[in-house]
Protein backbone atom coordinates (compact mmCIF):
# COMPACT_ATOMS: atom_id res chain seq x y z
CA UNK A 1 0.00 0.00 0.00
CA UNK A 2 0.93 3.22 -0.68
CA UNK A 3 2.34 5.71 1.74
CA UNK A 4 0.13 8.96 1.67
CA UNK A 5 1.99 12.18 1.17
CA UNK A 6 4.42 13.17 4.11
CA UNK A 7 3.76 17.25 3.49
CA UNK A 8 1.32 19.76 5.04
CA UNK A 9 -1.99 19.83 1.97
CA UNK A 10 -1.20 23.89 2.05
CA UNK A 11 2.40 23.46 1.72
CA UNK A 12 1.77 21.32 -1.89
CA UNK A 13 0.05 24.76 -3.50
CA UNK A 14 2.26 27.25 -1.52
CA UNK A 15 5.08 24.69 -3.42
CA UNK A 16 3.21 25.37 -6.93
CA UNK A 17 2.94 28.15 -9.03
CA UNK A 18 -0.13 29.08 -11.70
CA UNK A 19 0.37 27.85 -15.09
CA UNK A 20 -3.06 28.45 -16.61
CA UNK A 21 -5.87 30.81 -15.52
CA UNK A 22 -9.21 30.16 -15.08
CA UNK A 23 -10.03 32.84 -17.55
CA UNK A 24 -7.50 31.08 -20.06
CA UNK A 25 -9.02 28.51 -19.63
CA UNK A 26 -12.90 29.50 -20.07
CA UNK A 27 -12.26 30.92 -23.20
CA UNK A 28 -10.20 27.60 -24.81
CA UNK A 29 -12.87 25.69 -24.07
CA UNK A 30 -15.06 27.62 -25.74
CA UNK A 31 -13.24 27.65 -28.71
CA UNK A 32 -12.92 24.17 -29.12
CA UNK A 33 -16.89 24.06 -28.27
CA UNK A 34 -17.04 25.80 -31.60
CA UNK A 35 -14.45 23.36 -33.48
CA UNK A 36 -16.46 20.44 -31.98
CA UNK A 37 -19.92 22.01 -32.97
CA UNK A 38 -18.55 22.41 -36.39
CA UNK A 39 -17.42 19.11 -36.32
CA UNK A 40 -19.97 16.84 -35.33
CA UNK A 41 -23.09 19.13 -33.59
CA UNK A 42 -25.22 17.43 -36.03
CA UNK A 43 -24.20 13.81 -35.30
CA UNK A 44 -26.20 13.31 -32.05
CA UNK A 45 -22.65 12.17 -30.56
CA UNK A 46 -21.84 9.75 -27.42
CA UNK A 47 -19.83 12.13 -25.23
CA UNK A 48 -17.68 9.69 -22.75
CA UNK A 49 -15.26 11.56 -20.42
CA UNK A 50 -12.23 9.94 -18.78
CA UNK A 51 -12.66 10.50 -14.85
CA UNK A 52 -11.72 11.59 -12.46
CA UNK A 53 -9.16 14.21 -13.49
CA UNK A 54 -11.35 15.31 -16.62
CA UNK A 55 -14.65 16.41 -14.76
CA UNK A 56 -13.94 20.13 -14.45
CA UNK A 57 -13.16 19.85 -18.34
CA UNK A 58 -16.14 18.05 -19.43
CA UNK A 59 -18.32 20.01 -16.99
CA UNK A 60 -17.25 23.27 -18.41
CA UNK A 61 -17.29 21.90 -21.90
CA UNK A 62 -20.26 19.98 -21.92
CA UNK A 63 -22.50 23.26 -21.66
CA UNK A 64 -20.95 25.27 -23.94
CA UNK A 65 -21.96 22.42 -26.63
CA UNK A 66 -25.32 23.23 -28.29
CA UNK A 67 -26.33 19.99 -29.64
CA UNK A 68 -28.35 16.76 -28.40
CA UNK A 69 -25.62 14.38 -27.05
CA UNK A 70 -25.24 11.08 -24.78
CA UNK A 71 -23.02 11.07 -21.78
CA UNK A 72 -21.60 8.80 -19.96
CA UNK A 73 -18.03 8.05 -18.40
CA UNK A 74 -14.66 5.40 -18.03
CA UNK A 75 -13.01 5.17 -14.75
CA UNK A 76 -9.43 4.63 -15.29
CA UNK A 77 -5.94 5.91 -13.68
CA UNK A 78 -2.36 5.64 -13.94
CA UNK A 79 -1.23 7.89 -11.54
CA UNK A 80 -2.17 7.31 -8.00
CA UNK A 81 -0.28 8.83 -4.84
CA UNK A 82 2.85 9.50 -7.14
CA UNK A 83 3.56 12.14 -9.89
CA UNK A 84 4.88 9.61 -12.43
CA UNK A 85 2.17 7.69 -14.19
CA UNK A 86 2.25 4.11 -13.64
CA UNK A 87 0.20 0.80 -14.97
CA UNK A 88 -3.11 1.87 -16.03
CA UNK A 89 -5.79 0.77 -14.27
CA UNK A 90 -9.68 0.01 -15.37
CA UNK A 91 -12.10 0.66 -12.92
CA UNK A 92 -15.23 0.93 -14.89
CA UNK A 93 -16.19 0.95 -18.61
CA UNK A 94 -19.25 2.96 -19.78
CA UNK A 95 -22.27 1.18 -20.23
CA UNK A 96 -24.11 3.10 -22.56
CA UNK A 97 -23.68 1.48 -26.21
CA UNK A 98 -21.93 3.40 -28.89
CA UNK A 99 -22.28 0.82 -31.73
CA UNK A 100 -22.88 2.99 -35.14
CA UNK A 101 -22.42 6.18 -33.38
CA UNK A 102 -20.05 9.28 -33.16
CA UNK A 103 -18.07 9.01 -30.00
CA UNK A 104 -16.13 11.90 -28.39
CA UNK A 105 -14.06 11.47 -25.48
CA UNK A 106 -12.81 14.31 -23.45
CA UNK A 107 -9.65 13.32 -21.15
CA UNK A 108 -7.81 15.87 -19.12
CA UNK A 109 -3.80 15.14 -19.67
CA UNK A 110 -2.25 13.82 -22.58
CA UNK A 111 1.20 12.82 -21.43
CA UNK A 112 2.30 9.32 -22.74
CA UNK A 113 -1.48 8.52 -24.20
CA UNK A 114 -2.08 5.27 -22.86
CA UNK A 115 -5.13 5.89 -21.16
CA UNK A 116 -6.80 8.41 -24.33
CA UNK A 117 -5.80 5.49 -26.40
CA UNK A 118 -7.14 2.56 -24.50
CA UNK A 119 -10.41 4.60 -24.55
CA UNK A 120 -10.14 5.08 -28.11
CA UNK A 121 -9.67 1.59 -28.71
CA UNK A 122 -12.88 0.86 -26.56
CA UNK A 123 -15.23 2.77 -28.13
CA UNK A 124 -13.63 1.53 -31.60
CA UNK A 125 -13.89 -2.48 -30.54
CA UNK A 126 -17.49 -1.93 -29.28
CA UNK A 127 -18.74 -0.61 -32.66
CA UNK A 128 -18.52 3.38 -32.66
CA UNK A 129 -18.64 4.29 -36.29
CA UNK A 130 -16.14 7.66 -35.30
CA UNK A 131 -14.07 8.14 -32.25
CA UNK A 132 -12.80 11.53 -31.84
CA UNK A 133 -10.71 12.76 -28.86
CA UNK A 134 -10.65 15.89 -27.12
CA UNK A 135 -7.85 17.39 -24.41
CA UNK A 136 -7.79 19.51 -21.90
CA UNK A 137 -4.16 19.91 -21.74
CA UNK A 138 -1.35 18.12 -23.72
CA UNK A 139 2.15 18.07 -22.16
CA UNK A 140 5.33 18.64 -23.88
CA UNK A 141 7.60 14.98 -23.85
CA UNK A 142 10.40 13.84 -25.87
CA UNK A 143 8.81 11.45 -27.82
CA UNK A 144 5.27 12.03 -28.47
CA UNK A 145 5.86 11.11 -32.19
CA UNK A 146 4.04 7.23 -31.63
CA UNK A 147 1.34 9.01 -29.26
CA UNK A 148 -2.49 9.31 -29.88
CA UNK A 149 -2.98 12.67 -31.26
CA UNK A 150 -6.13 14.72 -30.18
CA UNK A 151 -8.76 15.82 -32.60
CA UNK A 152 -9.44 19.07 -30.09
CA UNK A 153 -6.94 20.40 -27.98
CA UNK A 154 -6.50 23.45 -25.48
CA UNK A 155 -3.31 23.59 -24.29
CA UNK A 156 0.17 22.29 -24.21
CA UNK A 157 2.30 22.44 -21.53
CA UNK A 158 5.85 21.15 -21.15
CA UNK A 159 6.42 18.02 -19.14
CA UNK A 160 5.67 18.64 -15.48
CA UNK A 161 3.36 17.67 -13.04
CA UNK A 162 0.17 19.59 -13.13
CA UNK A 163 -2.84 19.96 -11.11
CA UNK A 164 -5.85 21.74 -10.11
CA UNK A 165 -9.30 21.76 -12.64
CA UNK A 166 -10.49 18.56 -12.03
CA UNK A 167 -6.38 16.95 -12.16
CA UNK A 168 -5.14 16.06 -8.48
CA UNK A 169 -2.10 15.26 -6.50
CA UNK A 170 -2.75 12.85 -3.94
CA UNK A 171 -6.57 13.15 -4.46
CA UNK A 172 -6.21 16.40 -3.59
CA UNK A 173 -7.07 20.24 -5.24
CA UNK A 174 -8.97 18.78 -8.10
CA UNK A 175 -11.10 22.32 -6.67
CA UNK A 176 -8.94 24.97 -7.86
CA UNK A 177 -10.13 26.95 -10.69
CA UNK A 178 -6.91 27.85 -11.78
CA UNK A 179 -4.27 24.87 -13.46
CA UNK A 180 -1.04 24.22 -11.26
CA UNK A 181 2.47 23.00 -11.72
CA UNK A 182 4.98 21.53 -8.93
CA UNK A 183 7.75 23.52 -8.91
CA UNK A 184 9.88 20.81 -7.42
CA UNK A 185 8.15 17.76 -7.61
CA UNK A 186 10.56 15.65 -5.95
CA UNK A 187 10.74 17.29 -2.96
CA UNK A 188 7.40 16.20 -2.17
CA UNK A 189 7.60 12.27 -0.54
CA UNK A 190 5.34 9.99 -1.58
Amino acid sequence: MNNPLQIDENDIRRSARIIITHAEIEGEIKRIANEIEGSIGNQSPVVLSILNGSICFTGHLLTELDFALRYDVFSMSRYGQGTTGGELKHLSYPSMSVRDKTVLILDDILDRGTTLESARRWAIGNGASQVLTAVLIEKQIQDSSNRIKPDFSCFSVKDEFVFGFGMDIDGMWRNLKDIHALRNPTSINY
